[in-house]
């Protein structure tokens, strides 16, 4: 049995005279005085402008206002406007007030909130009979149903699982490595100390070795101790050369003096030399002369002599300049080396990469004044859970895969160092940091591709094909 559910036929409605409030689209109110279930009178030309389209009805159920959205439509009568495309619920709560103006009873609680609860679209509950010939009209063979859906779930069951089987075999042959990136072996040279740059010796794109000049910084302080040391080291030079010419000049004395205490004891050995043989006492003129020029000869100081005495002051005094000379360029070469730290040498060769100060600029101990690429290729760093420590090793092949001018590249690659530690992008986890070396990339182009601190997706490879991990020899520990 079918059931079909119909609205109340507006056309055989009767006409009543209740006031029906509506809200025009433009705001204006007006009141219906005269309408039916199929449409409303409006008396004035000004009620009438604009009262098509959509409009807010307002029906009052004994101080009751109830308002709904509704629509009106022009006919060919200009003061009548039929209602148009009303609802279920909006034609059953117009009827309730039709049908209490109409019999003169109010219109109880019940029906009102039984006109407001009705659905909006009834639908039938069944279909009809040229609705189900239709449709079988439309049904396709049996047969060929059957072959449809049997090659549909197939094709179904193939895809699922070649997706469920390439992530199964993906995480059997491989592992994957967490924030990978590429890491450029990058050299920082930082101010050693405060000062102005004097002089910059490199360009961004320069090639430097080990040991050249990169910046010069000046430290007004050290260049003045420079300069200060460096005077004391010429005064001290000055007074060392000075005594030495003092200790030359007192040597050049040597011969004249003894020539003069030989010539003093031969005045007075030679008219007494013929009683020599047949005397055994000297005179004390002659004995006291020959004592002095004994001792002389042999580095004494004797009578009035003070010959050796001043000799010894004077090469004491030598000693002491050469020393106090000797401890100023000490403290000169100290004085320089510490001004020569100032110079900010590379450590080993490579290429400059960054050079972030300009000359004359002022910098502050530990700065940033350059950075320098050195000569060998940039890697890829990932990285791994500390669980999987006992499945990667040096020397695991890999596969790197990243983007270059808007294409996906691979490269083939190999582990070159397993540490410890933390990454930078999650600090508060402690795992592995794996570096793995591009294979046959050299430097320029490992520059070109592997762009410095860019992601990238790195793929360990456990085995390869059905090269099972248990097919190979197990180590005895006998090597």
């Amino acid at each position: 049995m079918n059931i079909r559910h119909e609205c109340p036929l507006p056309d055989l409605s009767f006409a009543v005279t209740a006031p029906l409030q509506i809200q025009k689209a433009n705001g204006a109110d007006i009141v219906a005085q005269r309408w039916t279930l199929s449409g409303v009178w409006l008396d004035s030309d000004e009620d009438r402008a604009d009262a098509a389209g959509d409009i807010n009805l307002t029906i009052p159920f004994q101080g009751v206002f109830v308002t709904l959205p509704a629509k009106l439509a022009a006919t060919d009568d200009p003061s009548y406007f039929a209602w148009h495309e009303l609802n279920v619920r909006q034609r059953e709560t117009l009827a309730a007030f039709h049908k209490g103006v109409l019999s003169g009873q109010m219109v109880t609680t019940g029906d009102i909130i039984t006109s407001l609860d009705t659905p909006v679209d009834l639908v039938p509950m069944g279909e009809t009979e040229e609705e189900e010939a239709a449709g079988k009209a439309k049904e396709k063979p049996r047969l060929f149903r059957v072959i449809y859906n049997t090659l549909k779930y197939i094709i179904f069951a193939v895809l699922l699982f070649s997706m469920l089987g390439n992530q199964i075999w993906s995480r059997l042959t491989r592992i994957n490595l967490d924030h990978a990136r590429f890491s450029a072996p990058i050299e920082t040279y930082n101010a050693p100390e405060a000062g102005y740059v004097e002089r910059l010796y490199v360009r961004v794109g320069d090639t430097v070795k080990a040991g050249d000049k990169l910046v010069k910084i000046e430290d007004p302080d050290r260049e003045s101790d420079v300069e200060e040391t460096r005077a004391e080291v010429r005064l001290a030079e000055r007074r060392l050369r000075e005594a030495e010419a003092q200790l030359a000049e007192h040597e050049a004395l040597y011969p004249l003096l003894r020539a003069r205490l030989w010539g003093e004891f031969y005045r007075l050995w030679k008219p007494w030399s013929p009683n020599a043989p047949r005397s055994t006492v000297y005179p004390p003129d002659l004995q006291t002369a020959w004592e002095i020029l004994y001792a002389f000869d042999r580095g004494r100081d004797l009578g009035y002599v003070t010959y050796f005495e001043t000799l010894e002051i004077l090469r004491a005094l030598v000693r002491d300049r050469d020393l106090d000379w000797r401890r100023w360029k000490r403290e000169l070469r100290h004085k320089k080396a510490a001004a020569d730290e100032m110079i900010v040498r590379a450590k080993r060769a490579g290429t400059v990469q960054v050079v972030d100060t300009m000359r004359n600029n002022y910098v502050g101990r530990d700065d940033l004044l350059v950075e320098v690429e050195d000569n060998s290729p940039r890697v890829a760093v990932g990285w791994l859970d500390d669980s999987m420590a006992t499945r990667v090793y040096v020397g695991m092949p890999a596969d790197i895969t990243y983007m270059h001018r808007g294409a996906s590249k691979r490269n083939a690659g190999i582990v070159t160092d397993i540490q410890a530690g933390t990454d930078i992008s999650q600090p508060d986890k402690y795992g592995m940091i794996i570096t793995i070396t591009a294979d046959k990339v050299g430097v320029l182009n490992a520059r070109k591709w592997f762009r410095r601190n860019a992601p990238a997706r790195i793929e360990l490879k456990r085995f390869d094909g059905f090269d099972w991990p248990w097919t190979g020899e197990e180590d005895d520990g006998s090597s």
